[in-house]
């Protein structure tokens, strides 16, 4: 077992009530962390695609990280993953509180909840021992109540629980846990309600142990001296909680309102967070071991709102029903919150679908219930349709669904203020650049919470870059993206990263020795980048597998085309595609948005990529022509990129270089038809930057050893080109006890002219298939019409030249290519030849 881990997973099948304990996967802990990380690729690894979230076969993990239940600072959350009913998407959800320690010291790193209950059922896991309640009493009742009786009746416990939203399917249901704290986003409260679980009890006395108590207790005490250091966390935050933002997000003209029609609330000093310390404050609430103590403990002594004594209501609540709904009433707000944590609905989507529902409304695109009127302002409204919502009783019905499946209801899909199906929160993205790429690239929809660029292009943390320029954009949102995967696998608070940032560098030092320390894995700050990188990739992967693509890394049609209405970027729209396609080679993904076979390779995970692949071989004769069409290929989705012999003559290994550095997402494949010296010819094709270099069979055995010895070290694949072979299965038996790594059968383009072409030598592919283990390649006058009968042949490689580089359009031309291989491909896995 690992230090920092209990070592020990919970499986919970509702369906049969069966319990068992496994082993914490040790490979996954040392490649994913805990947390989000490790909870992805466990979803990744076991859920089908396609499948219901809502249905018996999708899973709930409750999963804590390796500095869960530690000393370290703000290590008390826990993170709830699935397939989100909402979007659609692989989804983790985080909550502070103190439920996160209870559940790790019960014994268990994670429970993974499969199934569903035929009746409503509560889990309790105690010293590593874990029990099904009936739970049928608490069915229907808020979550305050049911926190209450648990509490009660299992001493010493902590309780996250769904209130009637989530057993009603509301997608914006979330889970409750210490009273006001939600794994909040996505609707995994309706996953734990389709499971019929309305509770899990956590308690124990389990101690966590770390590899070494002296140094990680030093590097605890540093990072809670860098905290109580810094002006935000050692003061700020503390002493307005979030909702210190209002002031200042509203003054740079970033703060939504109505529904992102404006972007400048003008009663932002009501409810804001010195307005809120003035009325209702009455004291500070830390989660387990946060010196930042960030939540408000607030009363409201009178009528129509009180008396009430609640937690919060935290910025993005302030201004979900606040400014974008038109609302300046704090008292109200903080009633609104009360409400939806009882009731079990994440703030944010709520608010958000709700001041949707208002514009639809008076667009006259909805009708609202009997005595309901769309009017802005309103807290009134707001509350009967929360409660309408959370019961999914009359319009309440539709906004249960969702922003997105509301307006595509209506026809008015522009107005939804959501990516993937996630409602937006509390910037607006035409304000800062970086934040528009952070949500539109959000694997999890629109959050801002995956890389938080606001810090830097609107708070100056830690140091100001200007919101407007799209300069480097990429680069930030990606590395914020891979550091806070991996703050939420350990499991850490966000609001550490406003302290434990020095540069734009956003140098992940204080996370790499708190987790070094831990659990005795060193960890350098390159490798933590690469563990954040990697979670992040397989997320993606899941996302791609449900049928996501670029086309849904995107925001609201409003956003694209309204310029920003007020502060001093006004009249700003935004330039998606340029950062998307900066984004996109910064993460060494295609021009699709799918990670290339290179990069998964890079980061240790398998190519999940069935089918042939299609290379595309580029033999124009100038580097410039040759670019081009290579980039219109690429564009249409060629993962394979080949710098042709005629190219790399005419203008050197520089050509290589080229291609290496325009499309760092692609295999870039240098055509030297290698025949003599090949240590020498992969050595100078490897430093230009070639993934793989093609060796002429025809060559001497010896030449063909150098080039795979060369390979070997320079990492490298071996291709050996069977152009002009005799006999092309004898030779390819011999080249693979050399050790190529791929077999090419290839009618040359003299051949083509005079006489033979593919199509003619379909037999003689197939049984060079037949006869070796390595994938193989065809090359030669491939046109589209003979996709279905190449992969009929088994080949690996379908390598296309003309057919893409004289079509008029190059990029539908591969389109083309890439959409026959996958129907001839699908109907191969349909109907396989009978042997």
């Amino acid at each position: 077992m690992l230090a920092g881990f209990m070592g020990k997973a919970l499986r919970v099948n509702l369906e049969d009530g069966e319990l068992s304990v496994e082993d914490l996967d040790l490979d996954r802990a040392l490649g994913f962390i805990g947390g989000r990380g490790y909870a992805a690729k466990l979803l990744y690894d076991e859920l089908k695609p396609g499948l219901d979230p809502l249905s018996p076969r999708n899973k709930l993990i409750f999963a804590t990280g390796p500095l869960t239940g530690t000393e370290a600072p703000t290590s008390g959350r826990f993170c709830a993953s699935s397939k989100s009913p909402l979007t659609n998407t692989i989804f983790d959800s985080q909550s502070g509180g103190s439920f996160g320690p209870a559940l790790k010291r019960s014994g268990f790193d994670l429970i993974i909840v499969e199934g569903a209950s035929e009746s409503p059922v509560y889990l309790e896991v105690r010293d590593g021992e874990a029990k099904l309640h009936d739970a049928s009493k608490l069915w229907g009742r808020l979550t305050s109540e049911v926190e209450g009786f648990l509490k009660e009746k299992h001493l010493g416990s902590r309780v996250a629980s769904i209130g009637p939203a989530g057993e009603n399917l509301a997608r914006l249901a979330c889970i409750v846990n210490d009273g006001h704290r939600a794994a909040g986003r996505g609707g995994l409260g309706a996953v734990m309600g389709s499971k019929k679980l309305k509770a899990v009890v956590a308690s124990g006395r389990a101690e966590v142990e770390v590899a070494n108590p002296h140094a990680f207790k030093r590097e605890v005490e540093r990072a809670r001296q860098i905290l109580k250091g810094h002006p935000l966390t050692g003061d700020g935050l503390g002493r307005y909680g979030t909702a210190i933002l209002i002031h200042l997000i509203n003054k740079v003209g970033a703060l939504p309102v109505r529904n992102f029609q404006s972007s400048f609330f003008p009663d932002a000093e009501l409810v804001s967070g010195e307005f809120m310390k003035e009325r209702l404050v009455v004291g500070r609430r830390a989660c387990y071991a946060c010196p930042i103590a960030c939540g408000r403990v607030t009363k409201i002594s009178a009528p129509p709102y009180g008396p009430l004594e609640t937690e919060g209501p935290e910025y993005e609540t302030i201004w979900a029903f606040g400014p974008d709904c038109g609302v300046a009433n704090i008292e109200a707000i903080a009633y609104l919150n009360d409400l939806c944590n009882k009731l079990g609905l994440d703030t944010i989507s709520t608010g958000v679908t709700i001041a949707l529902a208002i514009e639809l409304g008076q667009r006259g695109h909805l009708k609202l219930d009997e005595g309901l009127e769309p009017k802005w302002g309103d807290p009134s409204l707001l509350i009967k349709l929360v409660e309408k919502t959370a019961r999914r009783e009359g319009v309440g019905q539709l906004i249960a669904e969702g922003s997105a499946r509301l307006a595509s209801m209506v026809g008015a899909e522009e107005l939804a203020m959501q990516v993937k199906g996630l409602e937006l929160p509390a910037y607006d993205p035409r304000a800062a650049k970086g934040m528009a790429l952070a949500y539109a690239t959000s694997n999890r929809g629109g959050c801002h919470l995956r890389a938080y660029v606001v810090m830097s292009e609107l708070l100056s943390l830690p140091r100001y870059i200007d919101p407007s320029s799209y300069e480097g954009k990429a680069e930030l949102v990606k590395r914020l993206q891979d550091i806070y995967a991996v703050v939420d696998s350990l499991i850490m608070c966000k609001f550490t990263s406003f302290a434990f940032f020095s540069t734009l560098s956003y140098e992940p030092t204080v996370y790499a020795r708190l987790l070094t320390t831990a659990t005795g894995m060193y960890v350098d700050e390159e490798e933590l980048l690469k563990v954040g990188e990697r979670i992040f990739n397989v997320e993606r992967l899941f996302n791609l597998r449900e049928g996501f693509s670029r086309s849904d890394d995107t925001l609201p049609g409003r956003l694209l085309k309204e310029p920003l209405p007020d502060g001093p970027s006004k009249g700003q729209t935004i330039d998606l595609e340029r950062l998307l396609d900066e984004y996109y080679r910064a993460r060494g993904w295609d021009y699709l948005g799918r990670p290339s076979e290179r990069k998964l390779a890079s980061l240790g995970l398998p190519s999940p990529y069935v089918g042939p692949k299609l290379q595309v071989a580029i033999d124009e004769r100038r580097l410039e022509d040759a670019l081009k069409i290579a980039e219109r290929a690429y564009r249409g989705g060629a993962q394979i990129l080949e710098v042709g012999t005629p190219l790399i003559k005419s203008e050197g290994l520089r050509a290589v270089r080229r291609f290496r550095e325009s499309f760092p997402g692609a295999v870039v494949v240098a055509d030297l038809k290698t025949m003599d010296t090949g240590w020498l010819e992969v050595e100078l094709a490897a430093e230009a930057g070639a993934d793989v270099v093609c060796v002429l069979g025809a060559s001497d055995d010896y030449t063909i050893m150098d080039a795979v010895g060369a390979g070997r070290k320079y990492g490298v694949k071996i291709m050996c080109d069977l152009i002009n072979v005799p006999d092309p299965v004898k030779r390819a038996k011999e080249v693979e006890k050399l050790g190529v790594d791929y077999i090419c059968i290839h009618t040359g383009i003299s051949a083509q002219m005079r006489e033979r072409e593919v199509d003619q030598r379909l037999a003689e592919v197939r049984r060079l298939v037949e006869a070796v283990k390595l994938p193989v390649a065809v090359a030669g006058g491939v046109r589209l019409e003979m996709i279905p009968k190449l992969v009929q042949t088994g080949c690996s490689i379908i390598i296309v030249g003309g057919a893409v580089t004289k079509a008029s359009d190059p990029s539908q031309a591969t389109r083309n290519l890439l959409k026959a291989m996958e129907g001839a491909w699908r109907s191969l896995e349909a109907h396989p030849p009978s042997s």
